[in-house]
């Protein structure tokens, strides 16, 4: 197998209590509306190509560089993004762009258009009506925060139910 065109992510997940509760809520929501289920994370840094090897020595460097950090997690909002369709927007600490610049360095200064740090709930398209009923509905759940102890690399290659981890990186 070529991994050299595949995509990767560089993921920050949650653990214990917080990430059984985000992943209950994809699951419902998942469910509810036939779309994809998917693990609960923030993405660091997605659309990476290149050999898995490099691809995990530079992560290995990233987490290196990186110090444990809390995430926030407070509004929830929507998009027409297939991905971003709706989500809870994480606030854009300093830790989590010191994180965000180090990825992006090491990655050969690759940037996304903006970014945004958030965790998905739904992915889908659907009409924007429903998607305000759904914020109304789960804004008041909201009021979250997780310690990022780790880094973890993803193949996120194709449909989500394909998504692997493929490494894990502890923050010291």
């Amino acid at each position: 197998m070529v991994y050299g065109r595949e995509k990767h992510s560089i993921w920050l997940v949650p653990a214990g209590d917080v990430y059984a509760r985000l992943a209950g809520t994809i699951e419902q929501l998942s469910a509810r509306y036939a779309a994809p289920p998917f693990p609960p994370h923030v993405t660091l840094l997605g659309g990476l190509t290149g050999e898995r090897r490099e691809l995990i020595e530079a992560c290995g460097r990233v987490a290196a560089v990186t110090r444990p950090f809390t995430i926030r997690l407070r509004q929830v909002d929507f998009t027409d993004m297939y991905f971003r369709c709706l989500f809870v927007r994480a606030a854009l600490s300093l830790p989590l762009q010191t994180a965000y610049r180090a990825a992006r360095r090491e990655f050969s200064g690759r940037q996304e258009r903006r970014f945004m740090p958030h965790l998905s709930l739904l992915y889908g398209r659907f009409p924007r009506t429903l998607k305000e009923q759904l914020v109304a509905e789960l804004q008041s759940d909201f009021d979250l925060e997780f310690k990022v102890r780790a880094l973890q690399l993803y193949r996120t290659q194709g449909e989500p139910r394909c998504w692997r981890r493929i490494a894990t990186f502890g923050l010291e």
